[in-house]
């Protein structure tokens, strides 16, 4: 049987604790509406950083609590999942 102290146990506790506090305040803040507006129209103009930094910010909100979700978060993250982009894309007209 292993014995450990409650110190050693409240040290191991407080190292871990504030990284846990960073990640979530991280993810409390909502995208910023101009951020997101007309993202439909922007987004295959985007480069590609920007495209993965917004795609992971908005990946980071839904690990959340839905309810706290802006509407613009949660249409910005359907688009981006499952709209007419890159191998969805119309093809071209004639």
């Amino acid at each position: 049987m292993m014995r450990t102290s409650a110190s050693s146990l409240l040290r191991a506790g407080a190292r871990a604790s504030p990284l846990r506090v960073q990640r979530a305040a991280a993810s409390t803040h909502a995208i910023s509406n101009p951020t997101l507006a007309n993202i439909e129209k922007r987004w295959e103009g985007m480069p590609q950083t920007e495209q993965a930094e917004l795609w992971m910010a908005l990946r980071d909100r839904m690990k959340g609590n839905w309810a706290e979700l802006t509407v613009q978060e949660k249409k910005a993250a359907y688009w981006i999942a499952f709209g007419a982009h890159g191998p969805r894309a119309a093809p071209p007209r004639r």
